[in-house]
């Protein structure tokens, strides 16, 4: 007990990696909990129907979101040279402006046909549909101006940008309630993500940015040397994106609306560690790790930390779930709400192993092991479409199907990163020799 004491808050505190992404999850947490903590004022200050035209728009925008820049967004950490990633950040935002204008084109043209064939609700409004390319644009352009700060280390700059996108966002919603503002929140979504590319332009600009240095023959390099991204990332990427969203849509068709409410709702609270912490920890595992695979160096003395510090707080969430989970379903959400507790005891276990696999995912990245990344994100997407074989079953069998198919899925991306890295290290051991 006293070498624990002793070793793990020096491994703790004395971990790089760990000190940077600890930046970027304070500022996450904050802005979540922005978000979180307006949610009981804004529900009675906008109704369902409103919400539910929201979380439409967002699934739309997070969509067009992974096919907008092409997937090359991804690369602009790996080049060693500034000019290379800064023609990547040039080549991302001018495909993100043509794909979301040519999606705006497409809006215009067929109007209320995109509706029906999206799936969208009967009483969705066509002038949405209009804003969906500017959203997309603007979250993707955040995005890879955002990657260029993690480049630089600047994760305080990182950090101040989510508080500044919530916080904007956030006064806009109330603002808009106030005056009783149709779609107040799709708008406040446009307004908060405006504010923060807005900065983050101006931070990219003071900390080395010259976009002077893109030039259209650098843009066609860059794009047939990180080709391999669209190639083998953009379609598997879109899949694992429709995968985390299939299953809501399957519960609603195929049980009830009732049934996906309660599903969403206790996906909502579990998920709360993957939206703290998860994005910032990958964020900065992704330097990290591309800047050691860059310069041939070890980086699993840096690994470590994390992971325990991750599997740390998955065993917590576990623990609370299954103790407590109905009762804290009943007093944060209401009496109605305790069926989410009850299949949330089931549910925590997928969402724990992938809230501590998705950590490291963005190793495939930093490795270039895209090909071996999009392999497993087609595995994922096949695999979560064997649920229309059970759909038959009852409400709950249907979910105990679904976690033992997410936790094989992540299971496996776990087995293959850890070959990964061993590999890796265990090539440099032999060069030392």
């Amino acid at each position: 007990m006293a070498l624990f004491n002793r070793y793990f808050p020096n491994l703790l505190l004395k971990s790089e990696l760990l000190k940077s992404a600890s930046v970027l999850i304070t500022g996450t947490v904050i802005a979540q909990l922005i978000s979180i903590l307006l949610r009981p004022v804004l529900t009675r200050l906008y109704t369902p129907e409103l919400f539910g035209i929201y979380g439409v728009y967002l699934s739309i925008v997070g969509i067009i979101f992974v096919l907008s820049s092409l997937k090359y967004d991804d690369a602009i950490l790996l080049p060693r040279s500034d000019k290379e990633s800064t023609n990547l950040l040039g080549l991302s935002l001018i495909l993100s402006f043509f794909i979301n204008f040519i999606i705006f084109l497409l809006v215009m043209i067929l109007g209320k046909k995109l509706i029906s064939f999206l799936g969208l609700p009967q009483n969705f409004p066509v002038a949405i549909l209009y804003i969906i390319p500017l959203g997309t644009f603007l979250f993707s352009s955040y995005q890879s101006l955002n990657t260029w700060l993690i480049r630089k280390k600047r994760y305080y700059s990182v950090s101040f940008n989510k508080l500044l996108r919530r916080s904007s966002e956030g006064a806009s919603q109330l603002i808009f309630a106030l005056f009783k503002a149709f779609n107040g929140l799709i708008f406040s979504d446009i307004i908060g993500q405006a504010a923060c590319v807005t900065t983050v332009a101006i931070q990219t600009k003071k900390n080395g940015l010259n976009l002077k240095l893109v030039s259209l023959t650098k843009i066609k390099y860059v794009a047939k040397k990180y080709s391999e991204f669209p190639k083998f990332n953009l379609v598997p990427s879109i899949m694992s994106t429709c995968s985390y969203l299939l299953p809501i849509i399957f519960i609603n068709k195929y049980f009830s609306s009732e049934s996906a409410g309660y599903f969403d709702t206790s996906k909502l609270l579990l998920s709360i560690p993957l939206a703290f912490i998860t994005s910032s920890l990958s964020s900065v595992v992704l330097q990290k790790v591309s800047e050691k695979f860059n310069s041939r160096t070890s980086f699993l003395a840096e690994l470590k930390p994390v992971l325990v510090m991750v599997l740390i707080i998955a065993v917590v969430e576990v623990i609370i779930i299954i103790l407590f989970g109905e009762y804290l379903f009943r007093i944060i959400f209401g009496e109605k709400w305790i069926t989410s507790g009850v299949i949330s005891r089931i549910l925590v276990w997928p969402f724990a192993f992938n809230f501590i696999v998705s950590s490291f995912t963005s190793i495939f990245i930093s490795m270039r092991k895209i090909r071996t990344y999009s392999v497993w994100q087609s595995f994922y997407f096949f695999s979560i479409l064997l649920l229309l074989l059970f759909k038959h079953l009852p409400f709950t069998d249907f979910i105990k199907i679904y976690v033992l198919i997410d936790v094989l899925c992540y299971f496996v991306a776990a087995l293959i990163m850890i070959t990964i890295v061993y590999r890796y290290e265990s090539n440099l051991v032999k060069i030392k020799i």
